[in-house]
């Protein structure tokens, strides 16, 4: 199953939004308030998601100014593999498209019951790298 945000635009470089995102301790930010005990390191973090579940990710994929992915980290236990990216569109010099794409694996009835949460979940996260992204 995969879904995407609606395109952002962000008020800064595809570079300096690039270079933020490769920083876990600045993704509290872009989160939903649903995220609970969200704790980071550069490469690793970790969070609650409210009723669901604790998650801890680290990033599966980096290409300078345009992707930033992250995925489960190594060693932990998520009922679903999936991939969470940033795709960084440069627009000028000053401003860059962004879209949050979740693509995931696993059982149809998992999938089944996050499908209708997913979709506001990742424009959210959109939302909110386009709010922030001015003071970056």
């Amino acid at each position: 199953m995969n879904a995407e945000s609606k395109k952002v635009t962000a008020q800064c470089s595809a570079e300096k939004l690039y270079n933020f995102s490769c920083d876990f301790r600045n993704f509290q930010r872009f989160l939903p308030p649903q995220i609970e005990d969200f704790q980071a390191g550069q490469e690793t973090c970790t969070f609650k998601v409210a009723g669901f579940m604790q998650l801890s990710l680290q990033y599966v994929e980096r290409c300078p100014h345009t992707l930033v992915a992250v995925g489960p980290a190594t060693g932990s236990s998520t009922p679903v593999a999936f991939r969470l990216a940033l795709l960084i569109t440069p627009a000028d010099d000053m401003h860059c498209d962004v879209v949050v794409r979740a693509e995931m694996d696993g059982n149809p009835m998992m999938a089944m019951m996050l499908k209708p949460k997913l979709r506001p979940a990742l424009d959210k996260i959109a939302e909110q790298i386009q709010y922030y992204s001015a003071g970056i």
